[in-house]
């Protein structure tokens, strides 16, 4: 699976599992570790960070448009 795929697998268990439906980047990079994936914390943080959240500020922002960046350290799904 691609570093996406498991990212966008593991927000969907933690948003279930918080009141408003959201998650932090430690929150996916811990729960990513704990599955012992092959993605390094620096691929997990870019994609959540930049690649899949639309309203970032960074190169290459929004490419994928999954997550919405909704607090300081905070994500949700769209």
């Amino acid at each position: 699976m691609t570093c996406r795929d498991d990212i966008l697998t593991v927000a969907r268990t933690l948003t279930t599992g918080h009141p408003e439906g959201t998650f932090s980047m430690q929150d996916v990079v811990q729960a990513l570790r704990a599955q012992e994936t092959a993605h390094t914390d620096a691929q997990i943080r870019l994609h959540v960070r930049a690649l899949m959240c639309v309203n970032s500020a960074e190169k290459g922002a929004g490419q994928f448009r999954d997550l919405e960046r909704v607090g300081h350290g905070r994500f949700k799904l769209l």
